[in-house]
């Protein structure tokens, strides 16, 4: 019964990465639609006079002084994101990216996501294994990936830091939690939410126009990358839940060999 449950948790989790996979290139697909649309230009007309008003919102923004107290505030705003879920990370790279220009404001969310990082790994450290056999019992779709070969692929980690659905801070807490090399974890988080950065950056940056291409292809971007990596790691539960099958047989068979040559 148990192993049957196991199985039926792992189709369940194959379907639901196809699904997300299939969910974010159908959302990409949508946003192209509307980029394409909004090229009409009676939609064009309409649309300035909407960006008419939200212009005074910009100007507001950009006069905004000591940019110095504003980092400062945002660095807190990690630190308490880094503690609890509040509010959610791509809400701190927005506000970034609105009141700075992209390549400032991926730097600074690019701090701020490495104290997380490293935050969050060591308190994995200090809490040990028991508490991520816990909490993978109480998470399937992570469980799932992450027992299914996920700890020692860095691809698996690139992947999981990468799509929605897998918290970020659970995540630094399972792979602090069985001392995954700090270095190597490290690159690999940063690698793979760097495209996040760039893409939320532009968002934030473009907020004021958010019907424009500028606005809507960092957003295709990502919808197109976490599709990817759904469906990549859709095939690598597949693979590992085959191969595990064929080497199930192969011990079942090789058992039944030897308990016939000791009955011979």
């Amino acid at each position: 019964m148990i192993f049957l449950s196991k199985q039926n948790s792992k189709k369940h989790t194959i379907r639901l990465f196809k699904l997300l996979g299939t969910g974010c290139f159908i959302a990409a697909a949508a946003c192209l639609a509307i980029v394409i649309f909004m090229q009409i230009d009676s939609v064009q007309e309409k649309y300035q006079q909407y960006l008419d008003i939200i212009k005074n919102f910009e100007y507001e923004v950009a006069a905004l002084g000591n940019h110095w107290l504003i980092i400062i505030v945002i660095f807190l705003l990690y630190i308490l994101r880094s503690m609890t879920p509040i509010y959610p990370y791509a809400a701190l790279y927005i506000i970034t990216g609105m009141i700075f220009e992209p390549k400032w404001a991926l730097i600074i969310d690019a701090f701020g996501m490495a104290f997380t990082i490293a935050f969050r790994y060591y308190t994995g450290v200090e809490m040990g294994e028991g508490w991520m056999n816990r909490l993978l019992k109480k998470n399937p779709a992570i469980n799932t990936a992450f027992t299914t070969e996920g700890k020692s692929d860095p691809w698996v980690l690139f992947a999981m830091r990468f799509v929605p659905i897998f918290p970020f801070n659970t995540v630094s807490h399972l792979y602090g939690s069985f001392e995954y090399p700090f270095v190597k974890y490290f690159l690999i988080s940063m690698g793979a939410i760097l495209p996040k950065l760039i893409s939320y950056s532009y968002i934030g940056n473009n907020v004021y126009d958010p019907l424009s291409g500028r606005f809507y292809i960092p957003l295709i971007v990502l919808f197109i990358l976490s599709g990817i990596s759904f469906f990549f790691l859709q095939g690598v539960l597949g693979l590992t839940t085959r191969f595990s099958h064929i080497g199930k047989r192969k011990n079942r068979k090789e058992n039944k060999n030897e308990r016939s040559e000791e009955n011979g």
